[in-house]
């Protein structure tokens, strides 16, 4: 099959295909749909002001969790295949890379693959493909975007933790995030949170309060 070329109407259309009116957005199941719409907005901000494809991050961002509407828990392999199969090759790397730091398993929120056939599925791909600037940002924005909005990746990881727990690799995975987060500002040569006025100012107030919370529980 030939690789298609997708578009942020086409991510958008595959994001919502089951959304038939506003209420569904509300519904408990369908809270990863509105992360991913804010992720893609979030990836839009970040791409234009670097000057690079701003169409494809936002592409990116929309369909990065797609497969969670094939299978919660195994979403990156399910939306790689998914976006594959619809021949959309090249976007389909992403399902796959969000969640891995520097296309690193090891640097990933929630202790990494359980599985051991997914772990070497993923494992796998990780290492036969490099990070690019899109994965970065996806990674990044995946990492500060609830389904309520954009919010300070200190709240966004506390958030996390509570709900998937705290693992041996959740503390370098939050250095890792505040590294990613420093190289992004470095390429744009301006705070990230600048760009998001609508993070609220507590959040922002409790950032570094959040970050020793964080580092006390994760370090434990």
């Amino acid at each position: 099959m030939e690789d298609l070329k997708m578009t942020e109407e086409i991510a958008l259309r595959l994001l919502c295909q089951d959304i038939k009116d506003k209420k569904d957005f509300l519904k408990p199941e369908n809270k990863w749909i509105l992360h991913s719409i804010y992720v893609g907005i979030a990836a839009k901000r970040i791409s234009e002001h670097l000057g690079i494809d701003s169409e494809y991050a936002t592409s990116l961002g929309y369909i990065h969790d797609i497969g969670r509407r094939i299978n919660h828990n195994n979403h990156p392999i399910e939306g790689y295949k998914y976006l594959k199969d619809l021949g959309y090759k090249k976007e389909a790397k992403i399902c796959l890379t969000h969640s891995f730091i520097e296309n690193d398993i090891n640097i990933t929120a929630g202790g990494g693959p359980k599985d051991p056939i997914s772990y070497n599925y993923i494992y796998t791909f990780l290492r036969s493909t490099f990070s690019d600037i899109y994965d970065n940002i996806i990674q990044l924005c995946d990492l500060f975007c609830l389904e309520t909005g954009f919010t300070t990746i200190e709240k966004r990881l506390l958030d996390i933790s509570n709900r998937k727990g705290i693992y041996d690799n959740s503390y370098n995975h939050f250095q890792e995030t505040l590294k990613l987060k420093k190289k992004i500002e470095n390429l744009m040569n301006s705070s990230l949170y600048e760009l998001f006025p609508e993070i609220k100012k507590e959040d922002l107030d409790l950032e570094e309060e959040n970050a020793k919370i964080l580092t006390h529980i994760l370090k434990k």
